[in-house]
């Protein structure tokens, strides 16, 4: 394992380099031990998982599919999994209650065996990387960093940000979905659910195959509107960022166990929820930069061609 460290600033970014993907320095141990333990568990008939780069509107799409799961319009309450899978310790994987809803920013291929054997519900979740690096620049820099935006920008574009580059995200999914035909897992975007909350909804039923009724879909969507979950969410939300702000401090002395310890905080993890928000900072010419980049990293043909995500509007 390498420890890549990327000048961010003031500070560095640290990565845990594994088979070339680059997960977060607390991650636990030395990647490839935790990485085999989360393949190796027990999986349950009702585990689902949300995959992402991060930014990607992960846990809008986490509290639908609970909601769905428990066949309740209710927010998640007490959530000791509200982090990516591979940053928990076993012993809090093993001990929640279902219906488990674990997320992650990981590869695919480092998903439990036991859940991809049993074509267990899996559901990808995209959104135009444009607002992504936005949402990622706000929160960083609500965590510990002061970063200009300049040089965020540049670390993002270069593929060195949090779990790496999100066109390698992107293509390692269209793999997937090659490789996947017969069960494909799910794949759902920012924006359609943006667009059309109440289709999202229950096209993400449609997949866990949930028994529902148009009354749930109506009470889900409305609680899933942003404002409404930002507003109930704020005080769970708030604990997850001080988790991460703990962690992210003290990474000698703190656990895996630490990471995951409620305490009081400020809540940026839901923060504005706005489709085109790049365009608050975004100069014409980091536009063009990155639209240059896109297209050469998105080659005809490419299953997953988001070509909205490189138009002015």
């Amino acid at each position: 394992m390498e420890i890549l460290s990327i000048p961010l600033g003031e500070k560095a970014l640290y990565h845990k380099v594994y088979e070339g993907n680059k997960f977060p320095d607390i991650c636990p141990g030395n990647v490839a031990d935790h990485l085999e333990k989360i393949r190796n568990m027990e999986c349950r008939h009702d585990d689902v998982f949300i995959m992402s780069y991060p930014r990607s509107g992960t846990h809008w799409i986490r509290e639908i599919v609970a909601m769905l799961m428990k066949g309740k319009a209710e927010y998640i309450v007490n959530d000791n999994i509200d982090f990516p899978i591979e940053l928990l310790d076993m012993h809090t994987i093993v001990n929640e209650p279902s219906p488990r809803v674990f997320y992650s920013h990981m590869p695919f291929r480092y998903l439990p065996r036991d859940h991809l054997a049993r074509n267990g519900k899996v559901i990808g979740c995209f959104r135009n990387p444009k607002d992504v690096m936005t949402s990622a620049f706000h929160f960083f820099n609500n965590i510990s960093f002061q970063v200009e935006w300049e040089t965020y920008f540049n670390v993002l574009l270069e593929g060195n940000g949090p779990y790496g580059c999100w066109f390698a995200w992107r293509d390692q999914w269209g793999r997937v979905l090659d490789d996947q035909t017969e069960v494909p897992p799910l794949t759902v975007t920012y924006e359609d659910t943006s667009r059309n909350l109440e289709r999202q909804v229950q096209k993400i039923a449609d997949y866990l195959g949930v028994p529902y009724t148009e009354n749930l879909i109506t009470d889900i969507t409305h609680a899933c509107e942003f404002n409404n979950m930002k507003s109930a969410k704020t005080q769970t939300k708030s604990n997850m960022m001080k988790r991460i702000k703990d962690a992210v401090q003290d990474l000698e002395t703190s656990t895996s166990e630490d990471v995951n310890r409620n305490r009081g905080g400020h809540n940026t993890i839901i923060r504005k929820g706005t489709v085109g928000d790049w365009k608050t900072l975004f100069t014409k010419e980091q536009k063009q930069r990155f639209n240059t980049v896109y297209r050469n990293k998105t080659l005809p043909g490419i299953r997953l061609d988001f070509k909205g995500y490189i138009e002015d509007a």
